[in-house]
């Protein structure tokens, strides 16, 4: 079996970014009237790929705290903290 060569994420990322395309092997669904639509993977990926640029607001660590606090429990679950660049966002 044949290794695939592996893209560079940042440069995987802008190209989909700048040409405003979906990545090949996602979908999106509508799940509930509650939760609206999601994104699932239709193949595999690897460790590391770009698979789409998040387009949702961000905040500062004091706001998500502030957030978790008067959040209903079912709506805590909309609020992500993640990795980019060596900085911690919301």
């Amino acid at each position: 079996m044949q290794r695939r060569r592996r893209i560079n994420p940042k440069e995987d990322a802008k190209y989909y970014i700048d040409s405003r395309k979906d990545k090949v092997g996602l979908d999106v669904k509508y799940i509930n009237a509650f939760k609206g639509r999601g994104i699932f993977a239709t193949t595999f990926f690897q460790k590391g790929d770009f698979l789409l640029e998040y387009q949702g607001e961000l905040i500062s660590n004091e706001e998500c705290e502030r957030r978790q606090r008067v959040y209903h429990d079912n709506l805590k679950v909309f609020l992500f903290e993640f990795f980019f660049n060596g900085k911690l966002w919301w």
